[in-house]
């Protein structure tokens, strides 16, 4: 069985179980909400939902500035907090070790409790053992999200609830409101060190990135690993990198995780123009970096899209099963291209996918998404033909724009 299957099962029936069971039995008398000496975070989904707390985070440091505040979360997403200043202490975790291993759990959950937090707060929506995580942490305050039919709300002293719909930044803020933390700011943000900044320059000039050409940076992956329905047909990538080089004579950088290198390849081998694969050569602040340098990034819905707009470059996003509205580029200068379907966006948690993959791993609405319509998007990032002293000025771009593509037969799902 495939691990992240296991995962799932193992996290559904028995952390719901758990959950339940436990949040039956624990103590109802309210809690004395002093202010925090130690706050724990919880995140232990993807990049993108990461990124996406920075605002609330930002807002718990502002409303307790001496307060001892330590994030739990995976090894990426620690590498991009690394420069990240409203957090003191960063704890690594392993989910798939933890769920397989009981010994494991219950000893990063003693590890915890040791270091006395006051408050936990769990930034997650589905998965339950982030739930068991904060209240075996021993906080006297638990805050976190009901979802609807996840069964993890119990474990809460605080429950906020899950919008779905509603754009993660917003819902993540709510937590912010629970806890009277003003809020000041709701922009995304990076954190690059010199040698981020000195890598990107570097690989530009190795590559023969020519300064006075427009950079578009294109991701093909999309989603977890194994799990490719959110991808745009490779085949348009194809297109698109070649249309783009031709009219607006456009360099372009393929990126992607070591997994994805071969998928770049592959584009990259079949496009008449020359592209640059930075697929499997980049740390997660290097690519923030190389997309920071880029006149816009081209992407379907995944961590680094919203790695993109932190990093204040223009993104031009591709939406087929994923709700715009709940998970689309944060800010300004955007552009979203979604499906004309009634059955999209069927995803809001992320992984209750209304149908089945076709042969290439994509969803039968990503095909809706025609080339022309992504190069239409992508015209006012690049037309004033490329160069320090030609690219459009972002500031002109004031407001993301939504276009809707025009419903064509699909294919069918097998």
């Amino acid at each position: 069985m495939h691990p992240n299957i296991l995962q799932k099962i193992l996290d559904r029936y028995i952390g719901s179980l758990l959950c339940f069971l436990i949040g039956v039995f624990q103590s109802r008398e309210a809690v004395a909400h002093r202010d925090p000496q130690r706050i724990l975070l919880i995140q232990l989904s993807a990049i993108g939902d990461t990124i996406l707390t920075i605002p609330t985070i930002r807002a718990i440091r502002g409303r307790f500035p001496n307060a001892h505040l330590a994030m739990v979360a995976s090894s990426i997403n620690l590498q991009y907090l690394e420069g990240c200043p409203y957090i003191d202490q960063y704890i690594p975790c392993r989910l798939e070790e933890l769920m397989k291993s009981p010994r494991k759990l219950i000893a990063f959950i003693v590890a915890l409790r040791r270091q006395r937090f006051d408050w936990g707060i769990d930034f997650e929506h589905w998965p339950r053992l982030s739930a068991l995580i904060a209240y075996g942490s021993g906080a006297s305050r638990r805050v976190g999200f009901r979802s609807r039919e996840q069964h993890r709300h119990y474990l809460f002293t605080d429950v906020v609830e899950h919008v779905p719909g509603q754009h993660e930044v917003v819902n993540f803020l709510k937590i912010a409101k629970v806890l009277e933390c003003p809020i000041n700011e709701t922009d995304l943000e990076v954190w690059l060190k010199k040698e981020d900044w000195d890598w990107a320059r570097e690989f530009f000039n190795e590559m023969g990135i020519d300064p006075n050409r427009p950079v578009v940076a294109i991701h093909p992956e999309a989603g977890r690993r194994g799990e490719p329905r959110r991808r745009w047909p490779h085949d348009r990538f194809v297109l698109l990198a070649d249309a783009l080089a031709e009219r607006y004579h456009a360099q372009i950088i393929l990126t992607g995780a070591p997994s994805e290198v071969e998928l770049s390849q592959q584009i990259a081998s079949q496009t008449r123009s020359f592209c640059v694969v930075a697929a499997g050569k980049t740390q997660i602040n290097q690519l923030a970096a190389l997309f920071a340098n880029a006149d816009c990034v081209i992407c379907g819905n995944c961590g680094p899209m919203h790695l993109a707009a932190a990093a204040g470059t223009p993104v031009v996003a591709l939406h087929g099963p994923t709700n715009l509205s709940q998970w689309g580029p944060w800010g300004k200068h955007h552009t979203i291209l979604h499906v004309a379907l009634p059955c999209s966006p069927c995803l809001n948690l992320g992984f209750e996918y209304g149908c089945s993959a076709l042969s290439d791993g994509t969803s039968p609405c990503m095909h809706t998404i025609q080339v022309g319509e992504v190069l239409k998007a992508c015209k006012k990032y690049l037309m004033n033909g490329g160069g320090e002293n030609k690219r459009l000025n972002k500031e002109s771009i004031t407001n993301t724009e939504i276009i809707k593509c025009k419903t064509v037969s699909l294919p069918v799902s097998r």
